[in-house]
């Protein structure tokens, strides 16, 4: 169905393979599109809870095609300009703005827009083998969503750090600076990732959404509309099933069986 990512469904967890090695999975318009069709899809399917996105081959995704683009411009051609998204579903903020949780399995090189992506997700778990490099500015742009996402990540000092220099760092150093949940043996990665997600399916489907968009939304709220849509959130799960299920589990001292209703 799709040329450049693989999309699968599998015990409510949907994995999103970026399908481009021989290019380390960089990212060209029709990538681009393409991601922005499964994200559609993921949100509207109810068997999706979770979301896991790696890469194929050595790299996670090695940024924007600059070389496609470079290649066009040498036969005269004008890049081609892709159209206009809905900025929800742009691959760079589309796993924090997606409402279910998105695991990060970084399996190798990740550079410029595939930084972006990965600190977009909820859980970012990384191969021993992986290495990042937020490197707009030497490419002589600006950090693009890295500016937005890491000082909510790791504080500013470290943030400038990574974006103004835009030098690569491994695995080993991205943990220390809290970027990661956890790095793992590159053999281990998706099983890593698959365990997590396994977890997460264990829970309310809709609480975990609703907390999702509570954790983003802490950024921007005072105490007091924090505890307004708290207090919202959570009269509209005490109507569901699955909170009932969950109470009556309790009280029958069971482990609670989870529709996503």
């Amino acid at each position: 169905m799709y040329q450049t990512i693989l999309w699968e469904v599998r015990d409510h967890t949907g994995v999103l393979t970026l399908n481009r090695p021989e290019r380390l999975n960089a990212v060209d318009n029709v990538m681009r599109q393409e991601l922005e069709d499964v994200m559609r899809q993921a949100e509207a399917d109810p068997q999706v809870w979770t979301v896991i996105v790696t890469g194929n081959g050595r790299g996670f995704c090695s940024g924007a095609d600059l070389k496609a683009r470079a290649e066009a411009e040498k036969r005269g051609e004008a890049a081609a300009q892709p159209p206009m998204f809905e900025p929800r579903y742009y691959y760079a903020i589309a796993f924090s703005e997606l409402t279910k949780p998105v695991i990060a399995a970084v399996n190798g090189v990740t550079r410029g827009a595939g930084c972006n992506m990965v600190w977009a997700a909820d859980f970012r778990i990384a191969s021993a083998q992986a290495n990042f490099g937020v490197n707009f500015v030497e490419r002589g742009l600006m950090g693009e969503t890295s500016a937005y996402y890491l000082p909510r990540l790791v504080g500013h000092a470290v943030a400038a750090e990574i974006c103004l220099l835009g030098e690569p760092f491994d695995a080993a150093q991205a943990k220390a600076w809290g970027l990661l949940n956890a790095v793992v043996p590159h053999e281990k990665l998706m099983d890593e990732a698959i365990a997590l997600a396994i977890r997460l399916n264990s829970k309310a489907p809709l609480a975990v959404r609703m907390t999702k968009a509570a954790l983003r939304r802490a950024y921007e709220y005072g105490a007091e509309q924090f505890l307004d849509m708290q207090n919202a959130m959570n009269s509209k799960l005490r109507t569901t099933a699955d909170t009932k299920e969950a109470m009556r589990a309790f009280l029958e001292k069971r482990s609670p069986e989870f529709g996503g209703v």
